[in-house]
């Protein structure tokens, strides 16, 4: 398989069998220290935002991760703040290979645009960046490159060069989305990226949105470690089968007490309330569950982001990790920014 996606509608149910396969194949690949013949890249997880939901903090970032593999860097959404957070990791956005985006919701899409024309403002003569997301990803790519045209227009040299348009700097893919199994959507020499839908959303029937959108969880195999990450998600058997053996579960964690006290202590007549509440609490993680999914799975570790609420008062985070071990016996950890693991 190349870097190129195949999952044109034919193929789409052998792909996700083939993906379903590979997957479970991935408890199977030789560890880095098995595999003494060969120069394994060791492959770093750092959690360049681990705030949830679209509030904006100091400490805490919006949702973004970075896998680093070498020289590689691929992407894990790209939320409010994260140029900044790349900055700081030390992260160079020349080495970002591709962009994997888990849903369209603002924190964790929020500065994908700035993203692109920021690679394209300094490093334009480099490969197309890959993007990769949900339905509608290519369209927002499509519009992003658009919106900033008035950008590509005003000049920043003397002479006589061709600066590509934006939209020549990258390369967006619209996973499927029936995804019900896991299938590889992404792969090169370094790694290979499996996905799967998530349990994120609940539809009204007929509505547009039940027939554009989509979330996804997402898997990385390398020969040194598998990172299986849950995305935005309530209970799912899915993102299960997607972790199976994974050694890292990155996934998102609520205190779900604390933000109904917050939601109810704020009531506004003009907001729904009990509708968003609702969705808290039926499309996202408490830490029980969280130890569920990974004794589920069977995991080896797992690391807390997403933190919701995550704001800057809090000085005890046993919150995000009380009732996990009633579940899931190995080591939890809570991530911080620009955390490496």
């Amino acid at each position: 398989m190349t870097d190129k996606m195949m999952f044109d509608t034919p193929r789409r149910a052998s792909w996700t069998l083939l993906g379903a396969a590979m997957v479970a194949l991935a408890t199977l690949l030789p560890s880095a220290s098995a595999d003494s013949g060969k120069d394994v890249k060791r492959m770093e997880l750092v959690t360049l935002g681990t705030g949830g939901g679209p509030s904006v903090r100091i400490e805490r970032a919006q949702t973004s991760s970075a896998v680093v593999i070498g020289e590689d860097i691929y992407l894990i959404d790209s939320a409010d703040g994260v140029l900044r957070q790349l900055a700081r990791a030390d992260l160079p956005v020349e080495r970002i290979k591709a962009v994997f985006i888990t849903h369209h919701h603002f924190d964790h899409n929020g500065d994908l645009g700035p993203l692109l024309v920021q690679r394209w403002l300094f490093h334009f003569a480099r490969p197309p960046i890959r993007v990769i997301g949900p339905p509608m990803t290519r369209e927002m790519v499509t519009y992003l490159a658009k919106a900033f045209r008035a950008t590509e227009l005003a000049p920043i040299i003397i002479g006589t060069t061709r600066i590509p348009g934006i939209a020549e700097t990258v390369e967006a893919t619209d996973i499927p989305g029936d995804l019900e199994a896991p299938a590889v959507i992404y792969q090169d020499a370094n790694v290979r990226v499996s996905a799967v839908l998530n349990d994120h959303y609940h539809f009204l029937p007929g509505s547009a949105a039940a027939a554009a959108a989509r979330s996804y969880a997402f898997r990385f195999d390398t020969p040194d470690r598998s990172i299986t990450f849950t995305g935005d998600t309530g209970p799912s058997e899915r993102v299960a089968r997607l972790a199976r053996g994974s050694d890292v579960l990155v996934s998102e964690v609520i205190d779900m007490d604390r933000m109904e006290r917050l939601l109810r202590a704020n009531d506004r007549p003009d907001f729904p309330i009990e509708e968003l509440i609702e969705h808290l609490r039926k499309d996202h993680l408490t830490p029980p569950q969280v130890g569920e999914l990974a004794a589920s799975a069977g995991v080896k570790e797992v690391i807390l982001h997403h933190l919701v609420p995550g704001f800057d008062d809090e000085t005890d985070l046993s919150v995000y990790t009380k009732g996990i071990d009633q579940h899931f016996k190995g080591p939890v950890r809570v991530a911080r920014d620009l955390d490496r693991f």
